[in-house]
């Protein structure tokens, strides 16, 4: 064990720092986020201190996660402690940052167009993320959807895509290598491994943009991907469902996502194998390019 040392970082608009002893911790998570680093603390910085909160010969050793001066989780092995450090950071976006409504989402970004994909854990979200950044779209976020409540402007959270194990050979499948050989005990979900956007590529990142698009994805293994049409007012009654600070943002939330899916188009998505998946999103998107082109 070492004496502490702070690492800070700027992904995309958020702020954050690590304060840990544990020398492995502060090693592969600089590994993650190593094009972020900075030298000091950022504007409304969200910073993470992990270190050993109980030990003895007959207790287990337990690993204090506090974020911003609180107690946020007690995780029990050092494999869960870097999934715990994000879902920290996550937690904390909302109370810090009040000016962005916060969606359960991946977002992305192709040609100044922001598309989200809303939904739950299992929907498909990130390796539907890492499937379109494989071919080309700019990658915004693979968990949250940051939306500015005064602009309605998608902005940037450019964090680690987190992929499960039963998606890592997918993953590969589209000639995407995840970050090193640890994976990490991300609670239920079992053993996760991350991937690297500028892995992938040197301008993999997306830049802030108008949301264009809001797609609901449900992936249905051996599926044949279909894009479903959805009014307007049921899209704005599934956003409400998945959003962490609806109460809690600058703006009153439904007023802010009624505002933002007024120019969006709306869509369910039945997901089944990646690459015909990407293919029918993008051709959805290409087809809505063109008839803007056609309008202007």
């Amino acid at each position: 064990m070492a004496r502490d040392r702070t690492q800070h970082f700027k992904i995309g608009v958020v702020s954050t720092g690590l304060e840990t002893p544990l020398r492995g911790l502060s090693r592969r998570y600089r590994a993650l986020y190593a094009d972020f680093e900075q030298p000091g603390p950022g504007d409304r910085e969200i910073l993470v201190r992990v270190a050993p909160s109980r030990t003895g010969l007959f207790k287990r050793t337990r690993y204090e996660v506090s974020v911003n001066g609180r107690v946020r989780f007690e995780p029990c092995y050092r494999d869960e402690i870097v999934p715990y450090v994000e879902w920290a950071i996550n937690w904390e976006v909302p109370r810090v940052m009040p000016e962005y409504l916060q969606l359960h989402a991946s977002s992305m970004e192709v040609d100044g167009v922001g598309v989200i994909f809303p939904g739950y854990s299992g929907a498909g979200k990130s390796t539907l993320t890492a499937g379109l950044l494989a071919s080309g779209w700019r990658y915004l976020c693979d968990e949250f959807a940051l939306i500015h409540a005064d602009t309605l402007v998608l902005h940037p959270y450019p964090r680690a895509i987190c992929v499960k194990k039963p998606s890592h050979s997918v993953v590969e499948s589209l000639g995407l290598k995840l970050c090193g050989s640890k994976r990490y005990l991300k609670g239920g979900k079992g053993f996760v491994g991350f991937l690297r956007p500028t892995d992938v590529r040197a301008n993999a990142i997306g830049r802030s943009c108008p949301i264009g698009h809001v797609i609901f994805p449900s992936y249905v293994a051996g599926a044949t991907p279909e894009l479903i049409p959805v009014s307007r007012g049921e899209a704005a009654f599934s956003l409400h469902k998945v959003c962490f600070n609806l109460m809690n943002c600058d703006r009153l939330g439904v007023d802010v996502l009624a505002a933002m899916i007024r120019g969006a188009t709306c869509y369910r998505l039945i997901s089944g194998e990646i690459g015909a998946t990407c293919r029918v999103v993008r051709e959805l998107v290409a087809q809505g390019r063109q008839r803007q082109a056609r309008c202007a």
